[in-house]
């Protein structure tokens, strides 16, 4: 569905109106604007949202890159204000062009962890995305879904540093809304990427809806119409991507022979995962699939907890879960692109503080869900159509926590 003329016309009439309701606020501390809103952004009307690998891999390479994108409306009335669920719309991100950038913006990323590869790759993602837009970066990681104080903490010395701009992977759904009421008010730009944030007052949102990352999971599963015993690992109990990824995949088996025997909520460590599925498989040694987070999947395969017996399934991916994808260890995994969704909440962030319109004029835009399938699922596989570097960091990269010229 490639964007073209009435796109470009929509986003130099709406900007005024758009501008005004993203609470920016950063007048004082801008350069002279190079956007010019009686012209559409440069390179807007390109891309296609069933673009092929081959033409996705090439736009990537380019300055002003885009990707198939879906996007939700957040002042559509059929939109829920917490968090900003509502009807997609298929289409593409366009990122704005390096020479649109007037100035050295400062901005901060505040995620859980880096300690699994997941963060790493939205890491990898911001990153790339800053350096390309020529804007300085600060990342801080809390070390876990535990420590949401320390998070808060963070997001005060980072402004305190002289942010302003800030994208938070939120530690959890709603506890950290009066913080982002208070940064907004303060007159910071503030990004919902990844993890998902409860507030309506957020500036922009670069979150997919974890409801269907869990969602394709049970979908695949109901469409196989056999009578699976499941055992569902989610995450760390309280985090919003958790919760929805439950949500989404109970609701998808609804009416299939399948059911979910065991929810075990835990931390996103291999120790935690192996001794929740040793724990849930003593307990019922019934159950015929092991489905939940990446790090589960993993465990599942070292501990050897599936016994040749039971299909694991991951809700999302890191690389040593698509290797035993591959290997046919694990049956499918589910890919929310971490590396696109933090190049888009770069963008985003950039965008607002240059006084540019968000893409397509919607508050919230990610990636679809892709369902990676090895040859354990048979027919089903389809491996060749993925593209690695969309979710994946390099093997050899490590995390970067400072971007600057300095």
């Amino acid at each position: 569905m490639p964007k073209g003329k009435a796109k470009a016309a929509a986003l130099a009439t709406a900007a005024a109106l758009l501008l005004s309701a993203c609470s920016v606020g950063q007048d004082s501390r801008r350069g002279e604007s190079r956007y010019d809103p009686s012209q559409p952004v440069p390179g807007s009307d390109k891309g296609s949202f069933t673009a092929s690998a081959a033409e996705i891999r090439a736009s990537l390479r380019s300055d002003a890159w885009w990707y198939p994108t879906l996007y939700v409306d957040c002042a559509d009335p059929g939109t829920t204000r917490e968090g900003c669920n509502g009807p997609r719309t298929e289409g593409v991100y366009n990122a704005i062009p390096k020479d649109l950038v007037s100035n050295r913006w400062r901005i901060c990323f505040a995620m859980p962890h880096v300690s699994d590869p997941y963060w790493v790759a939205a890491d990898y993602g911001a990153v790339q995305e800053a350096r390309r837009l020529g804007v300085e970066l600060d990342v801080y990681e809390a070390g876990g879904y535990t420590e949401l104080s320390k998070q808060l903490n963070q997001i005060d010395d980072c402004v305190a540093s002289g942010a302003e701009a800030i994208v938070i992977g939120a530690i959890s759904f709603n506890g950290l809304d009066a913080k982002v009421e208070q940064l907004i008010d303060d007159g910071i730009v503030v990004i919902d990427g990844l993890n998902g944030i409860s507030s309506d007052k957020v500036s922009a949102r670069a979150v997919l809806n974890w409801r269907e990352m869990g969602a394709a999971v049970g979908d695949y599963l109901k469409k196989q119409n056999k009578t699976e015993k499941v055992a569902w690992f989610p995450g760390p109990p309280g985090a919003g991507w958790a919760e929805d990824a439950t949500s989404g995949f109970t609701d998808a088996i609804k009416g299939s022979p399948t059911t979910v025997a065991a929810t075990k909520y835990g931390d996103t460590s291999k120790e935690v995962q192996l001794k929740l599925l040793e724990d849930t498989v003593q307990a019922d040694p019934g159950i015929t699939v092991l489905a939940g987070t990446a790090v589960t999947a993993d465990a599942a395969v070292a501990g050897d907890v599936a016994g040749g017996q039971r299909k694991i399934f991951a809700d999302y991916l890191i690389p040593s879960t698509f290797d035993e994808i591959k290997n046919g260890n694990v049956t499918c995994g589910v890919s929310d692109q971490p590396v696109m969704q933090a190049r888009i909440a770069i963008d985003m962030a950039v965008r607002l503080l240059e006084k540019i319109p968000l893409d397509d004029q919607r508050g919230r835009a990610f990636p679809a869900p892709l369902l990676v399938c090895g040859p354990g699922a048979g027919e089903d596989a389809n491996l060749d159509s993925f593209i690695p570097e969309t979710t994946f960091a390099p093997a050899d990269f490590k995390p970067v926590f400072r971007v600057s010229d300095k």
